[in-house]
């Protein structure tokens, strides 16, 4: 049987390089959808850096008597100016970037959209910056499955469903994830190492692990 290579990966916000580095080198990219929003952490939220050192680009979210709101129903407060405030950040510290006019100018494309929900918006930047980088690994949602099951067991269904053989992780899931679940199924699990390209960077010495805006904005267009 021919190899496919599947990685599994909540849709976050303006993503760092090590997720599209894990994407490129797949078959499939399911993003996991329905699972619970994480207040604090990385689906409206990444880091950007600026003259004072690294920085939050956030996206507000409704919350009031929503806590246990899945990723695919969470909506975006856009009672609060935020796309002015978060255009301005990035205007602010990265108009003397080589890509800036190109990478702006499709940011405020994608911002006056106006989406109402969060996945929408993160959908249409995680496509960008694939194009931009390369990528044409298709992307799929894992709520189209409708799976119940949780942890290592939904992941393993769903490389399953997908007729995967191979699952490409991240060495951050070696705390949760069950490997004997997917060597019962047959799959492989293979651990992700990604190492960090150093690259020029506005602002003093070179920061990892930014939002890929950094990259995009500072690579040079061919």
């Amino acid at each position: 049987m021919k190899e496919k290579i599947i990685t599994i990966h909540q849709p976050d916000f303006f993503p760092w390089l090590g997720f599209f580095d894990r994407w490129k080198k797949s078959d499939l990219y399911i993003a996991l959808d329905d699972v619970q929003f994480l207040r604090r952490g990385w689906h409206h939220r990444d880091k950007i850096k600026t003259k004072t050192g690294v920085s939050w680009l956030t996206v507000p979210i409704v919350k009031r008597g929503k806590y246990n709101q899945l990723i695919n129903e969470t909506e975006i407060d856009n009672s609060i100016d935020w796309r002015s405030r978060c255009l301005n950040a990035i205007h602010f510290n990265y108009k003397k970037a080589p890509n800036f006019e190109y990478c702006f100018k499709k940011i405020e494309d994608i911002y006056g959209k106006n989406h109402q929900f969060l996945i929408d918006l993160n959908k249409d930047i995680m496509n960008f910056a694939a194009c931009e980088l390369s990528i044409d690994t298709p992307l799929i949602f894992s709520s189209k499955y409708k799976i119940k099951s949780t942890s290592t067991q939904r992941l393993v269904e769903l490389v399953g469903l997908v007729e995967g053989t191979t699952y490409l992780t991240g060495l951050g899931s070696r705390d949760y994830l069950d490997e004997s679940i997917f060597n019962d199924e047959g799959v492989k699990v293979d651990w992700y190492d990604f190492q960090h390209p150093v690259y020029e960077q506005l602002h003093g010495d070179f920061i990892p692990g930014l939002s890929c805006l950094d990259f995009l904005m500072m690579r040079t267009k061919n």
